[in-house]
């Protein structure tokens, strides 16, 4: 495993991808205890362990008083979607956050558990069991919908398909998320980093690996998604250290480890409109 994987893993529970295996959009990076939580305006939502139970704590940014928490028994944390240690979870609503169990052992688990909590009113208000292995990936900025990533197989840890959620009904909707284009439900790798659009509409993800590196937009209003292949024939050197970031005259750019300009998506058409030779 990478030295940067390594580095990047430690903040979280159940981290599940690494570099070597890595092949095209991947699994949920695991879930976070402690460290920075989940930042949301002048506060961050920060889950420490505690002896058999875990500790939500709401933390002011400016001064780090804890103005509020609470236990909730077992083990959660706060989600991290990508290796670049994005946290997500918070509904559009501002005060309804998704916890999730951490991802341990090689086996995989028949059911997965996630906790949606006031973070307001500090209670627990609905708990989530979904069938197979599942790890969050990102939400509706309605509430309605809510990705998961589904591992399907014991033998590749890195192979995933993207579900949707539906709340409003209460199931997972029976077909994967996929790019129409695309035959395949199952995929493979690892997500490098993650932005999202102002209105959280979109989330563009950097998945990469030894075959291809490519843009996964997920339509998270819709439950639908667009691969944006980027044009490199192998697994670019540094690959998790590149961020991808949302510019302000509508376009995605993936930049290297110093800041340099790699790739250049426009977001109104999901174009590669450049890209160097050699990233």
């Amino acid at each position: 495993m990478p030295r940067r994987l390594l580095a990047t893993a430690a903040i979280c529970i159940g981290c599940a991808a690494t570099a070597a295996n890595a092949s095209g959009g991947g699994p949920g990076a695991g879930v976070q205890q402690g460290w920075d939580g989940l930042a949301n305006g002048a506060v961050r939502y920060v889950a420490v362990p505690a002896a058999g139970s875990t500790a939500l704590e709401v933390i002011r940014r400016q001064d780090g008083r804890v103005l509020k928490f609470m236990a909730l028994k077992g083990t959660w944390g706060i989600p991290v979607v990508a290796f670049d240690g994005t946290a997500d979870g918070l509904m559009g609503d501002g005060r309804t956050l998704l916890l999730g169990e951490p991802t341990t052992g090689p086996a995989l688990r028949k059911h997965s558990t996630f906790a949606l909590v006031d973070v307001k009113s500090m209670r627990m208000v609905r708990k989530l069991r979904l069938p197979g292995h599942q790890v969050f990936d990102a939400l509706s900025p309605d509430g309605r919908y809510l990705y998961f990533i589904e591992y399907v197989s014991a033998e590749d840890f890195n192979r995933y398909r993207v579900r949707a959620y539906d709340l409003h009904a209460g199931r997972l909707l029976a077909r994967a998320v996929i790019d129409k284009r695309e035959s395949e439900t199952a995929m493979q790798g690892a997500p490098i980093s993650r932005v999202t659009s102002q209105d959280r509409t979109w989330a563009y993800t950097l998945y990469g690996g030894p075959d291809k590196t490519f843009i996964h937009a997920l339509d998270t209003m819709h439950a639908g998604a667009v691969c944006i292949d980027l044009p490199w024939k192998s697994q670019p050197k540094r690959l998790f250290e590149f961020r991808i970031r949302r510019a302000g005259d509508g376009r995605l750019v993936v930049r290297g480890p110093r800041g340099r300009t790699l790739a250049v998506v426009d977001r109104n058409n999901l174009q590669v409109v450049s890209a160097v030779r050699d990233p």
